[in-house]
């Protein structure tokens, strides 16, 4: 036990001390806080668009066009729109028109013409027709200006009929063992998005450190020398768990940033207009989190016992690189069969992939977030994934 212990503080120390963990630790949560709040800060506020129209529409389909369009906006990221309409007809318009979009005096213009209740056309140019959700914008009001005429030429209360027709809101939830209704299966998928996306990124990282240093050790003979004096399986274990608690770390700094974001999580949705349901979603029960915990642990010592046995087996780096996408496929295989566990997370292929070593990482938390899975095929899923840990760390 002493040998194993040996070997871990010294893998440990060995990646902890480098400068590349100190940067990456710092950097890594520094990068993905610019990725996520960079578009809202970017997009922030809808920006305010001058619009012109002409009007060529029967009845007051240009007048509930206007005013739809240039309605106060609901919420800060929607477009502000002023709506002006101009006089005349489009041939003898659309020279100054273009002009004027060219010279960035107006930012489009729409054209409503005489026939748009039959034809369910109507036309917008401007210089970029590539934002969507202005021509959203644009479509829809359009479109609610058409309907209320054609209501209105039909002698009915458009009012009446859109509160008629009011669609029915469905509140999904999960019943669980308890009786209980759960959280909805989004909540739990945002945390199995999370989990693949860790996995992949410290398994590449620090499996890819795992198989040089193995593969390094084993062409300069180190390893035949260390294992005149501990054992071949002590060497590899050591090796094994010295990486992972280097990851547990970085995992646990990382942590504790996250949770200090969520502490400041109206902040957040004040200053950048973050939803609340974002920070609902993370709330998953404890017993399902500790689960997912497991997972994850057991899952990265799988795939790092894989990338030790693949760089005990080769002999140079060629090798190693061309064998690596043998690993890193079984973390892709689930999210290939995310509709199917979605769909019927009971079905053969849900339970099979959860229960071998190779998906059930991600394949069981995902069955978990559809439905509630029993506690003994859990168990048995964590119990095989430890043994293939301990096996491909025996045969490295």
């Amino acid at each position: 036990m002493s040998e194993i212990l040996l070997i871990i503080h010294r893998e440990f120390l060995e990646r902890v001390r480098t400068k590349a963990f100190v940067v990456g630790t710092l950097l890594f949560p520094l990068l993905m806080g610019l990725m996520v709040f960079m578009p809202m800060l970017l997009d922030r506020g809808g920006s305010e668009r001058l619009i012109l129209v002409v009007d060529e529409a029967p009845g007051s389909v240009g007048a509930i066009f206007i005013g739809e369009l240039g309605a106060e906006r609901e919420s800060e990221e929607q477009n502000v729109y002023r709506v002006e309409r101009i006089e005349g007809r489009l041939q003898e318009l659309q020279p100054e028109l273009t002009r004027r979009v060219l010279a960035e005096e107006i930012d489009g213009y729409v054209v409503l013409p005489a026939d748009v209740l039959t034809t369910n056309a109507a036309t917008y140019r401007a210089r970029s027709v590539a934002s969507f959700r202005v021509v959203a914008d644009i479509r829809n009001a359009a479109s609610r200006a058409v309907q209320a005429e054609r209501l209105q030429q039909a002698g009915l209360d458009g009012a009446r009929l859109a509160a008629l027709l009011q669609p029915v809101q469905i509140s999904e939830a999960r019943v669980t063992t308890t009786g209980e209704e759960g959280a909805d299966a989004m909540s739990t998928f945002y945390v199995v998005y999370l989990m693949a996306f860790l996995i992949y990124f410290m398994v590449v990282f620090y499996g890819a450190s795992l198989l040089r240093s193995v593969l390094e050790e084993k062409t300069n003979r180190i390893a035949e020398v260390m294992v005149s004096s501990i054992r071949a399986s002590h060497l590899m274990m050591g090796k094994i768990l010295g990486v992972a608690g280097a990851a547990l770390l970085q995992l646990l700094i990382w942590g504790v940033l996250l949770a200090s974001g969520l502490t400041q999580s109206e902040l957040l949705m004040q200053r950048f207009g973050v939803s609340p349901e974002v920070f609902r979603a993370m709330a998953i029960p404890l017993p399902v989190a500790a689960a997912f915990l497991a997972f994850f642990l057991l899952g990265f010592l799988f795939f790092s016992s894989m990338f030790a046995a693949l760089g005990a087996a080769v002999n140079s780096e060629q090798e190693a690189q061309s064998l690596q996408m043998v690993v890193i496929m079984p973390l892709i295989v689930p999210l290939l069969f995310l509709g199917p566990i979605m769909e019927e997370p009971f079905g053969t292929a849900a339970t099979v992939l959860a229960l071998l070593p190779f998906t059930s990482p991600l394949a069981m938390p995902m069955r978990m977030g559809a439905a509630p899975v029993a506690t003994g095929q859990i168990l048995l899923s964590l119990f095989l994934l430890a043994l293939g840990v301990a096996l491909i760390a025996w045969l490295a």
